[in-house]
């Protein structure tokens, strides 16, 4: 076969239904509200191109290259983007439910406002890019290299990120009740006044971490590492599986409040590292 080439085309509102593009190469091509579920693009090169209130639910973007290319507003629930490289690409209030990003690599992207719940992002590495405002319920970070991102404002309630680092990531303001971060590498994040009750921070690398005013009832840190973790103002009621030692290298003040729920600053001996009934 040929491999397709599509340079400053206008295919908006376009009917492409299973439209097969795979391998192509698409430069400064505009798809606006263009109908394209279930398109294969996989392997294609994308440049500058514009797919925004684009249908592409199923779409397969598997292996592709996209650079500096608008999704927003588009419908790509259940979107393949496996082992994809994305680079500047935006995807602002696109629903891209259960989307797989497996294996992706993503720099500089923007995904404010995107709907990604229940979207996979396992072994992706992910740079300098915005998640803040999206919807990551129950999205699956295992295993992802994340750095310098932010997740500000983000609804990440049930996300697991356990085994991956993600190292200058800004979290704040944001809701991740019950999110795993099992043997997370967290080092240099901001948790400022998130709420994290019923986390798993398990085995997790939280040294210097800025965790104030942040909601962490019955969080599990069983041999999590906490030196220099800033707690101040940090609701810890009901925190397990913390020791003495642990809680004794953190920041805290007269605004924390402690797993027993007795006022900080934290002092040796006291027993208010272990919540009342333990």
């Amino acid at each position: 076969g040929f491999r397709c080439v599509l340079e400053r085309e206008t295919l908006n509102e376009a009917e492409l239904q299973a439209v097969n593009l795979q391998s192509a190469i698409i430069k400064a091509t505009s798809f606006l509200d263009a109908d394209m579920s279930g398109a294969n693009l996989s392997r294609a090169v994308i440049d500058s191109a514009d797919f925004e209130r684009a249908i592409l639910t199923g779409g397969d973007f598997s292996g592709a290259q996209i650079f500096e290319t608008l999704f927003s507003f588009c419908w790509l629930t259940g979107a393949i983007l496996s082992d994809a490289k994305l680079r500047s690409a935006t995807f602002r209030r696109a629903s891209v439910r259960e989307g797989r990003f497996q294996g992706a690599v993503i720099e500089g992207c923007k995904f404010t406002g995107a709907i990604l719940s229940s979207a996979s992002f396992h072994h992706a590495r992910i740079a300098t890019s915005d998640f803040s405002e999206c919807e990551i319920e129950k999205a699956q970070f295992y295993r992802a290299q994340v750095r310098v991102c932010r997740f500000v404002g983000v609804n990440g309630s049930g996300a697991n990120f356990s085994s991956s680092s993600m190292k200058e990531c800004v979290f704040s303001r944001s809701g991740f009740t019950g999110a795993k971060f099992f043997q997370t590498d967290l080092k240099g994040a901001n948790f400022d006044r998130t709420v994290l009750n019923d986390c798993d921070f398990r085995e997790a690398q939280l040294s210097g971490v800025d965790l104030c005013r942040a909601e962490l009832r019955n969080v599990r840190f069983r041999e999590a590492k906490l030196a220099g973790a800033d707690m101040r103002g940090a609701d810890l009621t009901g925190a397990r599986e913390l020791t003495a030692a642990q809680l004794a290298q953190a920041r805290t003040d007269e605004s924390t409040i402690l797993p027993n729920g007795d006022h900080g600053p934290y002092r040796r001996h006291s027993g208010a590292e272990r919540p009342v009934g333990v």
